[in-house]
């Protein structure tokens, strides 16, 4: 028995906590951290102003069906027309014994529809106008629409209401899209413009200028041609074409354009000018004298007439046709030192030495005169000719 309390009590105490477990410990007390609100607020603030954006769009949308509702009622008209298609698909689906779906081949369904089939129409015919609303509006726009009559008259052969009230919302859904810019298609028009002769003469001179200053003679000229064809009276280009003719040293062809100037406007007295100049660089010398003869004294251009005159009559020795034509350009320039020596020649030429002295004397005098001067051969050779004529004397 003392074994066995011996063994016992070693138990016990084994059995006994640590001594740190005896220890009395103070419970410890913990604080309790409060939850932060951040995301509460955070997520209160979305919800308002998620509530205010749906209210703001709501407004906005109730606008602009008011504003769309005036519209409807003016194009009611218009937009049967689009509806029309959707009244016909509906109509053929609840219709009995319809003449148009027999000739086309469409079966032919029971004048009494079921609530079902009913409620399948009604689904496709919002569906379609939620869909396809747009595009008959758009053809309408562009293509001219059926008369109302006829949907008018289908719309009579439907005896089933249901079906005559899904036909309302659909006539409203087609016309919502009337409030937008209609597109236009834009077309092009190829018109022909006819230019007159004058305008297409005009258009051959251009060309023809642009080719003499390129180089392109024989076009320049092809062009000018042309360009007289169209319009004769176009002076500038025969003027030009005779040019180019003399330039080239082609004197016939410049003589023969000129003439044809002539033949068809007498009273255009530069072709006659012209034409003495070419006359005389062809020597016909005559000739030019004879052209320029028929240039009037009173006209624009006498002072060259007279000037050309008097050299062509110094060359061919027509000395009273010479001093004919120094006195009248003495006329218009007295103080012209080259007159008062053309005029002296002439004189000295008929023996008229008086006179010719007289002449060269007024050659000298007015030889200061700027730009009117002589050069110096012609001073020595009137100083040598006053000597020689006063010796002889």
């Amino acid at each position: 028995m003392s074994v066995i309390n011996t063994m016992l009590k070693d138990l016990d105490k084994r059995q006994q906590p640590h001594s740190l477990e005896n220890m009395n410990v103070a419970p410890v007390q913990y604080r309790s951290t409060s939850s932060s609100k951040t995301p509460w607020v955070l997520l209160a603030l979305v919800c308002v102003l998620f509530i205010s954006g749906m209210a703001y769009n709501w407004e906005l949308l109730t606008q602009n069906s008011v504003s769309v509702e005036p519209q409807i009622e003016s194009t009611e008209s218009k937009t049967l027309a689009p509806a029309q298609p959707m009244v016909e698909q509906s109509s053929q689906l609840a219709s009995v014994n319809n003449e148009d779906d027999e000739e086309l081949g469409a079966p032919n369904l029971s004048a009494q529809p079921t609530a079902s089939s009913v409620a399948k129409v009604a689904d496709k015919i919002e569906n379609e106008t939620k869909v396809q609303v747009v595009k008959p509006v758009l053809a309408i726009t562009q293509n001219s629409a059926p008369p109302v009559s006829e949907a008018q008259q289908i719309a009579k052969t439907t005896e089933n209401e249901p079906i005559e009230k899904l036909i309302a919302p659909v006539v409203v859904r087609a016309s919502t899209p009337v409030s937008k810019p209609k597109t236009s298609v834009g077309s092009m028009a190829i018109t022909e413009v006819k230019l007159s002769n004058s305008q297409l003469a005009e258009k051959r001179f251009q060309l023809a200028t642009q080719s003499e200053e390129n180089g392109y003679l024989p076009d320049a000229i092809e062009y000018y041609l042309e360009a007289l064809t169209l319009t004769p009276e176009l002076h500038k280009a025969r003027q030009r074409l005779a040019a180019l003719y003399y330039g080239q040293g082609r004197l016939a062809s410049a003589s023969e354009i000129l003439k044809q100037g002539i033949e068809l406007f007498p009273q255009r007295f530069d072709y006659l000018m012209l034409l003495a100049r070419v006359q005389q660089a062809g020597g016909e010398f005559q000739q030019a004298l004879t052209s320029l003869n028929r240039i009037p004294d009173d006209a624009s251009m006498s002072k060259q007439k007279w000037t050309q005159e008097s050299s062509i009559a110094q060359k061919v020795k027509n000395y009273p046709l010479a001093e004919k034509s120094y006195r009248k350009l003495l006329q218009t320039e007295a103080t012209q030192s080259r007159w008062w020596m053309g005029l002296a020649y002439a004189l000295d030429a008929q023996t008229k030495y008086t006179t010719a002295i007289e002449a060269y004397q007024q050659a000298l005098f007015f030889r200061s005169v700027p730009e009117q001067g002589l050069s110096a051969q012609a001073v020595d050779y009137i100083e040598n000719r006053l000597a020689q004529l006063g010796d002889s004397q």
